[in-house]
């Protein structure tokens, strides 16, 4: 099952030809499909002046209910998910030369946006992209990070909430979306130390948020207040980012 992959939004406000021209932030839900979630990380991004095309890409069955559970599940399509941005990422680069392109992915979505980078790699004239920043992802903590590490300029950051029950009982269920059953980096960051991973521990406390724990880290005025400085600087981490 492949599912049902729609394109980046085009056409509004967010992804205008002005926007597009200065680079792009490619937001990917988790399973749920397009929420109040990833738009309240576009609206942190708008709120906070960057100044790309700012794009919700919807990947997956987007049947409620069921729609979920086969997200989650079928990991053969979540890769191809992953592929088929990839491809969107590259013509982006052919239209758009030298632009900067970032990916945000949020649960289930920050594993299909580690597919999208591996699978950048195949593509010929395909380049890295900046960055990457997966937020909760149902990605398994042993996961293998060598190759999409390999399509990105300044890496990935990973943000992790020990709190989050829902990945912890979810995925001891139904695995991650690559497959596996162990524990997500989205509950517990990754294993051992990678270069050019950033491992951020977040809780609603040290946010100052309330709310569901698999959603602390999608909180516009939180996107708004930290993602530009990382955003805006060609090292990581920026300099005086809190850990």
């Amino acid at each position: 099952m492949g599912g049902c992959l729609e394109p980046v939004t085009l056409g509004t406000s967010y992804t205008s030809p002005t926007r597009s021209a200065k680079g792009m932030v490619v937001i990917l839900p988790g399973i749920e499909g397009e929420s109040g979630a990833n738009r309240d990380i576009r609206r942190g991004l708008e709120n906070a002046g960057v100044p790309y095309a700012l794009a919700i890409y919807r990947w997956g069955f987007p049947v409620p209910g069921i729609g979920m559970l086969v997200n989650q599940t079928d990991a053969a399509g979540n890769r191809r998910a992953g592929a088929k941005l990839a491809q969107r990422i590259a013509k982006y680069q052919t239209d758009h030369p030298g632009k900067p392109v970032f990916l945000i992915g949020h649960s289930g979505g920050g594993g299909v946006a580690v597919f999208a980078l591996e699978s950048l790699a195949g593509i010929p004239g395909a380049r890295p992209i900046e960055g990457a920043f997966l937020l909760s992802a149902s990605l398994s903590s042993n996961y293998d990070l060598s190759e999409a590490l390999r399509m990105t300029r300044r890496g990935l950051v990973n943000v992790a909430n020990p709190e989050d029950n829902l990945l912890n009982t979810g995925t001891a269920m139904f695995g991650n979306v690559d497959g596996g059953h162990g524990n997500s980096a989205g509950r517990t960051g990754f294993h051992g130390s990678h270069p050019r991973v950033f491992e951020r521990q977040v809780t609603a406390a040290s946010l100052g948020v309330v709310g569901p724990a698999h959603f602390v880290a999608t909180n516009g005025r939180v996107i708004s207040q930290r993602a530009p400085a990382w955003l805006q600087s060609t090292t990581w981490p920026p300099r005086g980012a809190p850990r």
